[in-house]
């Protein structure tokens, strides 16, 4: 059994992004993550779909979204995006509402059973609005690698 970390590099935070679209953040999230050799391609086709069935758009004091899967996970890591414009997520709880999404945390876990832990890591991070805030204002991929190394500790692997 591997130790929860989550590898991740300044490659695979995002900053200032605008995109069209809830899949096309986590496409190009993915991308990130398939060019570390973190995810194989049927994660991106998993991951879309369990988006759709179970949606993970929080409404969070800065609106966020935890798109996460295990399925053809490579290697456990993290990626994450500030985006300049919402995006419009659906609702964990109730899928027929949306979340104008700014911050979007993807993950990939090789190990299911560590789910529960990284997400009950992040629910701490995203209670807190000041944080929420500090993060969406970040604008520097190394800044955010750093404050979210001091955020999650030993989960983020860099």
């Amino acid at each position: 059994m591997e130790t929860i970390g989550l590898y991740t590099n300044k490659e695979m935070i995002l900053t200032g992004i605008k995109a069209r679209n809830a899949e096309d953040i986590m496409r190009r999230l993915c991308d990130r993550a398939m060019q570390m050799n973190c995810i194989e391609p049927v994660f991106v086709t998993a991951l879309l779909e369990r988006e759709k069935e179970y949606p993970t758009g929080l409404p969070t004091g800065v609106p966020i979204a935890i798109p996460h899967i295990h399925d053809g996970c490579l290697r456990s890591f993290f990626s994450m995006a500030v985006l300049d414009t919402p995006v419009a997520f659906g609702c964990m709880g109730d899928p027929d509402e949306t979340v104008e999404t700014r911050l979007v945390f993807l993950f990939g876990i090789t190990d299911p059973s560590y789910q529960t832990a990284v997400l009950r890591k992040f629910s701490n991070i995203f209670q807190d609005d000041g944080i929420m805030n500090e993060l969406f204002e970040i604008d520097k991929p190394e800044a955010m690698i750093q404050k979210m190394k001091e955020l999650l500790e030993e989960y983020l692997i860099i």
